[in-house]
């Protein structure tokens, strides 16, 4: 045997486990481990005796209470749960309402500019006049050219044109 027992020796020792010629001799010639052997036995002892007066958890209460105390952490943290808006919001409610802003703000500006359209188009022409800056726009300069080439006769015929358009459209004859 190679030096002092070590602790798997003295647990052996106290369990009553077989021991070999070797450790037997070692135990007897060794002042030290016997020593240590000694001073274990007490130890040992008290702590045996301590087996029989602890009773047996009820192992079917401790995992209701545990699975208890699970669900009710659960149940508090699905309660509170708050975003920075303040309000207690899933993730299925906030995707949803993301959709619906990001696809339902195009969708009804689109709507609204057609129904503007349409309005524009069954009064016909607006009331009010166009700016000259509208009207110059888009047009080519190839029409004020023609209106610049004009006799004054043709440059008449056309003013009063353009005065019956503003005054309501009245016909000349």
């Amino acid at each position: 045997m190679r030096g002092h027992f070590k602790a798997e020796d003295f647990i052996n020792l106290m369990e009553g486990t077989e021991q070999s010629a070797a450790q037997k001799a070692h135990l007897d010639s060794c002042a030290r481990c016997r020593e240590v052997w000694e001073s274990l036995k007490p130890l040992y002892a008290g702590v045996t005796s301590l087996d029989t007066e602890v009773p047996e958890p009820d192992w079917v209460e401790f995992r209701s209470s545990v699975r208890n105390e699970l669900l009710s952490r659960s149940v508090q943290r699905q309660t509170v749960v708050r975003r920075w808006t303040g309000w207690a919001i899933s993730p299925a409610v906030a995707w949803a309402l993301s959709l619906l802003l990001a696809v339902g703000i195009p969708t009804g500006a689109f709507v609204w500019h057609l129904q503007n359209e349409n309005r524009a188009r069954s009064v016909g022409q607006s009331t009010q006049p166009l700016p000259a800056s509208e009207l110059i726009e888009g047009t080519e300069k190839a029409v004020f050219d023609d209106v610049i080439e004009l006799s004054d006769s043709e440059q008449a015929q056309f003013q009063e044109l353009l005065e019956a358009a503003q005054t309501g459209g009245q016909r000349l004859q």
